[in-house]
């Protein structure tokens, strides 16, 4: 039978997320989910954000605080946090793939996200 991650104890787990999202600059955590998988949390800091863009894009902070704001929905540009799911279901392996994948770049669960954006604003 393949191991899975709501099979394995905290440390296990602890060292497959860390082995598997790295190279991440933003501040994030892990947690346990109900099932057993794991949560990956990241803070967002839409004001930070619209300063990367508006700096990156040639465009005046302003403009790029309101394309983020309404791009991200937010009725203000408050920190928020990301979160990305992996089920307890998934083999050690299925997670290190999954976490890699989403820690491919320094902004993290945030990297799509800030190339939407960037577009959206050039």
């Amino acid at each position: 039978m393949e191991e899975r991650l709501d099979q394995l104890l905290a440390g296990r787990a602890e060292e497959i997320v860390r082995a598997g999202f790295t190279g991440v600059r933003e501040r994030w955590w892990w947690e346990r989910s109900l099932d057993g998988g794991l949560r990956i949390c990241q803070e967002l800091d839409p004001e930070q954000l619209a300063r990367e863009l508006a700096a990156r894009a040639g465009r005046s902070p302003g403009e790029a605080r309101e394309v983020v704001r309404r791009e991200l929905g937010l009725d203000d540009l408050s920190p928020a946090v990301l979160t990305f799911e992996i089920p307890g279901t998934a083999t050690p392996e299925e997670v290190t793939r999954l976490l890699r994948e989403r820690s491919s770049g320094p902004r993290g669960l945030a990297e799509a996200l800030y190339g939407r954006l960037l577009r959206r604003l050039s």
